[in-house]
């Protein structure tokens, strides 16, 4: 049976003391939007699904702001309302914030090829600025393989050891998520500001929009760190403690921050010149990352009107959906509400199996190659190399792990007349092209 949670009806009164609101109707609406939220959330913690901080806001007033625990036995889960949490590639959106107001000022333009800025940057003539906040630069996601020890690399070195990795594509042909293009504009902003990334995010953001809270652990004067929370991954039904700041990181843009400040800087996208470029196609600004234990999101929607930043402090959860039905509360649609996952194994035939043998690129999960063989009759996963264990079919084209697994594997039928991957991570499909 599936239960559908919908907009609440909750009668909320005005006194006649509170200052006059524009529209009392729109704002009884966005309550009850946030009402619905919470009661969808709350639905995830009791399943242990999430564990962290949610702030929605409408024209600057706070419609739903909560912490959300999934088991108050365990002290490092604990997060409040003032926790600070690492924003992981929430800083590319910062990134592009900062091109646009050092082009808004005459220091930079994004038409500039990066051989201005780094004169010996390879394909540094063809690559742009604009081609770096864009992820079209060429440059691969990260390092192969990642490199022990990188996040004590000053940014100088860490720019030489870019320069020698291979490019993926040529400049401006085709668009791949890159962290390392990032790290090239972050070190280019650098340049510019005459500054350290961080410390003119901080001179030119943080400050001046009131983000008290919102730090760096490297390059930055002053220190903000005072609630950090801890990070952690699921681990056999149990919660593994994750370090903050891993030894293959980059140190250039480490940035922690609140939902609190983190909605400021939300505010400040929505005027120019930053609305009319960072808006995208589906009316929204925003930006979601993540590392090892934790998970973020910012984001302003047109057309739900309406702001959210949310952290979580644990990554075993349905990030996608969450964002999706969010949204979907936000502009009247009805969700499913959220209950235990109990998948069922089937038998398939071997000749079925067999056709879904052999080697897959994940060009958005890391660049990493997904590989299944058959062994004994079972389909085994690979991932780089690595046996990762058996999968059971779902149906004949779909396959998981264990029964309560939230992750699985679709293969769908390509133009070849094989199958490609689709990999559902957190209820994000990710493609994966067949490699053979």
């Amino acid at each position: 049976m599936k239960y559908l949670l919908s907009v609440i009806c909750i009668c909320i009164l005005f006194s006649c003391n509170e200052k006059p609101k524009a529209d009392p109707s729109e704002n009884q609406r966005f309550h009850n939007y946030a009402s619905s939220v919470d009661a969808y959330l709350s639905a995830l913690t009791e399943l242990k699904k999430f564990n962290g901080v949610v702030l929605i806001t409408k024209d600057g007033e706070r419609v739903l702001h909560e912490k959300y625990l999934m088991d108050k036995e365990v002290a490092s889960l604990q997060v409040d309302l003032h926790s600070q949490f690492d924003i992981h590639s929430v800083a590319k959106l910062m990134g592009k914030a900062a091109v646009l107001k050092l082009e808004e000022e005459g220091r930079l333009k994004r038409s500039d090829q990066v051989a201005k800025y780094v004169s010996d940057f390879p394909k540094g003539d063809q690559i742009t600025i604009q081609m770096l906040m864009d992820n079209q630069s060429g440059l691969p996601r990260r390092f192969e393989p990642k490199i022990s020890g990188l996040i004590e690399v000053d940014p100088d070195e860490l720019i030489e050891k870019i320069k020698k990795v291979p490019f993926q594509y040529e400049p401006g042909t085709e668009t791949v998520y890159s962290n390392l293009g990032f790290q090239l504009l972050f070190y280019i902003i650098s340049k510019v500001s005459d500054k350290s990334y961080v410390q003119y995010l901080h001179d030119e953001f943080f400050e001046p929009l009131g983000m008290d809270r919102t730090g760096a652990h490297f390059h930055l004067k002053q220190n903000k760190l005072e609630n950090l929370v801890q990070n952690h991954e699921e681990d056999d039904g149990d919660y593994e403690v994750i370090p903050n700041v891993e030894s293959t990181g980059k140190n250039q843009a480490r940035i922690f921050s609140t939902t609190s400040d983190l909605i400021q800087f939300i505010y400040e996208l929505k005027k120019e010149p930053y609305l009319s470029v960072l808006k995208r196609t589906d009316g929204t600004i925003g930006w979601s990352g993540g590392g090892d234990g934790i998970l973020t999101h910012a984001k302003y929607s047109e057309k739900g009107d309406y702001e959210i930043t949310f952290f979580s402090n644990y990554d075993a959860i349905p990030f996608g959906d969450i964002l999706q039905n969010i949204e979907r509360l936000f502009n009247d649609e009805e969700i499913e509400l959220p209950v235990a996952i109990n998948r069922k194994a089937i038998e398939v035939p071997a000749e079925t199996l067999s056709t879904y043998v052999a080697k897959y690129r994940m060009t958005e999960f890391n660049n990493d190659v997904f590989e299944f063989r058959l062994e004994n009759g079972q389909l085994v996963f690979y991932q780089d190399g690595e046996a990762s264990g058996d999968v059971n079919a779902e149906s004949n084209t779909t396959f998981f792990g264990e029964s309560d697994d939230e992750d699985y594997f679709e293969f769908v039928p390509n133009d070849s007349g094989s199958f490609d991957l689709i990999f559902h991570y957190k209820k994000v499909p990710i493609k994966g092209g067949r490699m053979d």
